[in-house]
């Protein structure tokens, strides 16, 4: 069996937060739909496999996300820490027990991202 991953993230700051993963992963958009009240984005990392996706919904709450983290893996964190803006705030890159370098960040909505570089 073949699967593919899509996590949602409902948010009230649905433009701040598909303008962040854009910008800051490059992420380009796979579906986009807005109609009365369901509107939403569905994007996907450029040149990807694409069997990963983030949809971003709009819901009229904010929601704790508290305890949850985003992680993506690249081959070069040092390149990807020279992409981004100045503006991003970010801690790190820390270099983990187990041989791993993290860089931490967070979007809009005060997920916890991090953007990590060896191992799994």
């Amino acid at each position: 069996m073949d699967f593919s991953l899509k996590t949602k993230v409902t948010t009230p700051r649905l433009a701040e937060t598909r303008d962040f993963y854009v910008r800051v992963f490059g992420m380009t958009v796979a579906e986009e739909w807005d109609e009365a009240d369901d509107k939403g984005v569905i994007l996907v990392f450029k040149n990807s496999r694409e069997d990963a996706y983030l949809e971003i919904y709009n819901g009229p709450d904010s929601f704790d996300f508290s305890g949850l983290s985003l992680q993506f893996k690249t081959g070069d964190l040092d390149a990807f820490v020279a992409s981004l803006d100045p503006d991003i705030e970010r801690r790190g890159p820390v270099a983990r027990p187990w041989g791993s370098h993290y860089l931490y960040l967070t979007d809009p909505n005060g997920i916890a991202i991090i953007v990590y570089e060896g191992g799994l």
